[in-house]
């Protein structure tokens, strides 16, 4: 939302402003979960539990989940990491996003990880939401579901990078002003079907998500004339959160509908910022299907941790922009992930219909039959995760 508040021309104008505090953006602690870090353009870092293994782990690695090469191990090691580098194989590129399977040498449960965020040179919180764990053992789908931020700044590589892909439908929660004024790019052609037939583009379906009291114009406004107050802009943080749980049942109850078909799979829900309206979106599907809510809480985070360049890139500006009427830690509200805003739109939930799956059932129409049906779509009978 701010990144649209903030015309171009005043960021180029004001380039040699800083903001003067050092922002640590504010993440869960994952250190329980498998995880994937691109350190550099030819390197990544996979770390684990150190409970997971009790000897020594093999790494093995392929392009996709159903084509990890069993055959060639990449690495051996008896830490809870490993550092894999464009030397032991060509594809640990950041132009490729490889499947990770961890299987340790002294038996127990093998585990399939990737990176999260998809390596495309536009949209920084692209990623996907497989690898979870949910609470009857098993796992969200990679390749399943991916939550994204805005589209419109895909690249020619990250169009032709998503065609392999395979996406199917497109969820725009995002106004119609804000399609206007920054149009989705559509994704090229998926490759050919196995037959030789040509592959349809994905569709796309607009649900419109109005996110109450953040009209971009009166924002920007707001900074130029140091309208805005953290105490306020916490407030309709929260009023907002709360509206998508009591406004847009309908909206959230077509999503629901279009993923429990597979033929729809792989799915793309993403708004603006790929943080309050897929953030919501992202967690009720997740706790949909059986996550925890703690992890439901630590996917919605990493918003933070993937759109932290952003955030203090808009923020140098703030001072010169509104001509240093406005505090840049009055904005941060509306620039970040916090839990506070998710547990709103729960309480919300917990105050109307007692439990989430009420809520599902309820007013979204979920029926026993179509939340099987979308467990069946996303999770995996198979002990693997991330």
């Amino acid at each position: 939302m701010l990144q649209r508040a903030l015309p171009f021309f005043v960021f180029v104008a004001v380039a040699g402003c800083a903001y003067s505090s050092a922002k640590r953006w504010e993440t869960t602690d994952a250190a329980e979960h498998v995880r994937v870090e691109r350190i550099d353009d030819e390197k990544v870092e996979i770390r684990w539990p150190q409970g997971f293994a009790s000897g020594s782990v093999d790494i093995f690695v392929g392009l996709s989940p159903e084509a990890i090469d069993l055959g060639t191990m990449m690495a051996r090691t008896s830490e809870n990491a490993v550092t894999l580098s464009i030397d032991s194989s060509p594809y640990i590129s950041s132009k490729y996003r490889l499947y990770y399977e961890l299987i340790p040498t002294a038996g127990g449960v093998p585990l399939l990880t990737a990176e999260r965020r998809l390596p495309l040179e536009g949209p920084d919180n692209f990623r996907d939401l497989g690898g979870y764990a949910t609470e009857d053992g098993r796992f969200v789908r990679w390749n399943r579901l991916y939550r994204a931020n805005d589209l419109s700044g895909l690249t020619g590589h990250d169009l032709q990078y998503l065609s392999g892909v395979g996406v199917k439908l497109v969820c725009d929660f995002r106004s119609e002003r804000e399609r206007l004024r920054a149009p989705d790019r559509e994704f090229l052609p998926r490759p050919p079907n196995a037959d030789g037939t040509e592959s349809a583009g994905p569709e796309w379906l607009n649900l419109t998500i109005e996110q109450t009291g953040l009209d971009p114009d009166a924002v920007r406004q707001k900074i130029q004339t140091g309208g805005l107050s953290e105490m306020d802009t916490r407030g309709v943080m929260r009023r907002a959160y709360r509206s998508f749980v009591t406004d847009y049942a309908d909206q959230w109850a077509e999503l629901f509908r279009r993923i429990s078909v597979p033929e729809n799979l792989p799915t793309v829900v993403h708004c603006t910022a790929g943080k309050d309206r897929t953030g919501f979106a992202s967690a009720l599907i997740l706790l949909a299907v059986g996550v925890p809510e703690e992890t439901a809480f630590e996917d919605y985070m990493l918003t933070n941790y993937y759109r932290r360049d952003f955030y203090n890139f808009a923020l140098r500006w703030i001072s010169l922009y509104s001509l240093f009427r406005t505090n840049p830690d009055d904005v941060v509200p509306l620039l970040e992930a916090r839990p506070e805003y998710l547990r709103e739109a729960l309480d919300a939930i917990r105050e109307k219909y007692g439990s989430v799956d009420n809520y599902l059932a309820t007013a979204l129409g979920v029926t026993p039959q179509m939340r099987e049906k979308i467990r069946k779509n996303l999770l995996t009978e198979k002990v693997v995760g991330g």
